[in-house]
């Protein structure tokens, strides 16, 4: 059973928010799921889609009605 994890890091769009983000990426277990809920488009388009390359993560975006996005983040 997968392990998912969850991180709101809407209004913030700190490099420290990204770090934190990083971080519980690469902390994965080969099984586990984190879903990242957004409100910064660069964060969004460009710096998260880094993070799950780099790390080796498939990502799924969905726009939510509210303007955030949420994004999963799995191990392949």
């Amino acid at each position: 059973m997968a392990k998912q994890k969850k991180l709101d890091i809407s209004g913030k769009t700190s490099p420290y928010c990204l770090s934190v983000v990083e971080k519980k990426a690469k902390a994965l277990s080969p099984s586990g799921e984190l879903f990242i809920t957004c409100d910064n488009f660069p964060a969004v388009t460009t710096f998260i889609p880094r993070i799950a390359r780099e790390g080796g993560l498939s990502m799924e975006i969905a726009q939510l009605p509210d303007g955030h996005w949420e994004i999963r983040l799995a191990r392949k």
